[in-house]
Formats: C-alpha cells, structure tokens, sequence
C-alpha cells in the first residue's frame, strides 16, 4: 500500500472518529470523537512505513510528546422530525443552528511488535438553536470529554477502547436535561476499491449510563442502553471535492427495569451522503443529508422517520 493511499484510509478514520450526531431516539449526545493529529511541516513530523507492524499503521505523527489539536465548526440543519414522532408533524419540523468548540490531544505512539497505540484525550461544547418559534424552549447546550485509546493493527484493523462523558443543558432554565457516561469499544478497517476511493468498515459497541429529566419518569435511569452498530463508508475523491455515501445499522436494549423503557429495543437504519470541499488550509465547508428510520418495541419507543439536510463551516488547526 503506497503512502498515498494509507494517508487517504487515515483520514477516512478521522472523518468517521470525528463524527457528531444527535441520537434523536433517547436524548443521546454522542461525544466527538478526536482526529489522529498529523503534520507535514518539516523538523516536527516523521514518516512511518510499512513494516512488521504493519501497512496501515499512523503515518505522519508528530515526535513531541503531546500532539495539539482544535477547532470550530458552525452548521445550519433542517430536521423534518426533531421530536422523533411517530409519522411525522407538520409543527415540528425545524432548522437548527449548530456551534461547536473542540480540542484535544494525543500522546506520542508507543510502538509494538504488532501495532501501534495511540492515547487521546478532548473535550466539545457545544449550542443548538432551534429556529422554529414553537421548539424555542428546546434550545440547549452540551459539553463533552472523553479518554480514547487507539490500537492501528498490523493486519488492517484500527481498534479503539475509552469512555466519555456528555451533559446536556437547557437554555431557558440551565436546568441538566440528560447526561451519561459511555464506555465504548470499536474497530474500523479500510479497503481499497479504486485510484481515488476507498471503503470504509466501522462496528462499535458501548454502554449507556445515564441520568436524565422526570419528563421521562421517576427513575433518573430510564434511558440506561447499550448498544451496537455497523456501518460502511465510500470516501471517494474528485478533484478537491470529497464524496461520502454512508449505511448505519444500529441496535439499542435499553436495560433498567420498572421504568417507562422497560423491555425497549430500538433497530435505526440511517443513509446518508456528505459532500466536503477545502477552499482554505484550515477551512472546509461540507454538505450533508441523511434519512433515518427507526422501528422500535417496547417501552416507550415509537416507530419514526426523519430526514436531515445541513451545511457547516469548519476550522480545524493541529499544533
């Protein structure tokens, strides 16, 4: 694998690590995830090859210690269904107004025979606006961290381990509307399918612990999940523009017994497509859309539908 096409596949992974959606199905807030810093500045970067440890291990990662990294990024969405109501309202479809503050930092690789880790540490805040009047008092702030452990196989596989913590906040009241601790596990691998495409193969899995609002019952723990998730990626490249069709299947048991989910299980599919284009060193401006559908039994979920289209700002600086 040339060194070209590892770079592409390391990028894939931080697009897919970097990822930030609203789990509309139970207040979920995922945490972002950090992107593997790199640098090709002179005097401050190394090339990593293939060899025993294997063809798609880190390339470019800075020898300091510590590997800085930050950003912002600004996004106005549509939602047709914020809510997650059963076919759909009229009244609460919505825009929203998305500023997010980022940063984190790596540690510098520790190499084995076999692979190479890689620690990660971050924290995220984050402001929604809903621009439809009737969803006003929705408005809300969340704030995030998260400790990651990244292991690049020498047979292609990316694997990850940590736990992460988010805490969701009303705008109105500042009263904490939801907050959880997730320790998760993942694996992701990369293949090639042409000169300038690559498919990309994310599992996950993770565990949901949570407090949330008495709108959702007297029990705090009602939204108590784990859950688990495929996905597949085509990260496709045409002159400075970058394609993302992407298919999510995920399963959700929620888990605390004698509460309003009691017995609830959640099966989400999502397509979604994710359009980037860089018009500055630091900068990029992406489009994305995406259809979710959701059948859920038990508890008290419901069946739902709900397309999402948005487009964002981004500024992200490695130190």
């Amino acid at each position: 694998m040339n060194f070209t096409k590892i770079l592409t596949g390391l990028i894939a992974i931080c697009s897919v690590l970097n990822a930030q959606s609203l789990d509309q199905t139970s207040i979920d807030r995922t945490t972002k995830k950090p992107p593997l810093s790199s640098s090709t500045s002179s005097g401050s970067s190394r090339s990593v090859k293939s060899s025993d440890s294997g063809s798609q291990r880190p390339v470019l990662l800075k020898t300091d210690f510590l590997s800085a990294f930050a950003g912002y990024d600004s996004k106005i969405t549509y939602r047709s269904n914020p809510l997650t109501l059963p076919g759909g309202s009229t009244q609460s479809k919505t825009g929203i107004w998305q500023n997010n503050f980022f940063g984190g930092a790596s540690i510098s690789p520790i190499e084995t025979d076999v692979a190479v880790l890689t620690p990660f540490v971050g924290a995220g805040w984050t402001m929604s606006d809903y621009l439809n009047e009737d969803l006003s008092t929705l408005n809300d702030y969340s704030t995030s961290a998260y400790a990651l452990l990244m292991a690049q196989h020498e047979s292609g596989w990316g694997f990850r381990g940590g736990v992460s913590y988010a805490n969701v906040r009303n705008n109105d009241t500042d009263s904490e509307d939801y907050a959880e601790f997730y320790p998760n596990l993942g694996a992701m691998t990369t293949h090639g399918i042409g000169p300038d495409t690559i498919g990309i193969i994310d599992l996950s899995w993770g565990v949901h612990l949570t407090k949330s609002d008495s709108l959702l019952g007297s029990n705090t723990q009602s939204l108590n999940n784990w859950d688990a998730a495929f996905s597949y990626s085509i990260r496709h490249s045409y002159a400075d523009f970058t394609f993302i069709p992407n298919y999510r299947l995920a399963y959700k048991k929620f888990t605390e017994g004698n509460t309003i989910n009691d017995g609830r299980k959640d099966v989400s599919h999502t397509i979604a497509l994710k359009t980037e284009y860089p018009f500055a060193d630091y900068f990029k401006i992406a489009a994305d859309t995406s259809y979710t559908k959701r059948n859920s039994d038990g508890g008290a979920g419901t069946d739902y539908k709900s397309f999402d289209a948005g487009l964002s700002l981004g500024l992200n600086i490695n130190f």
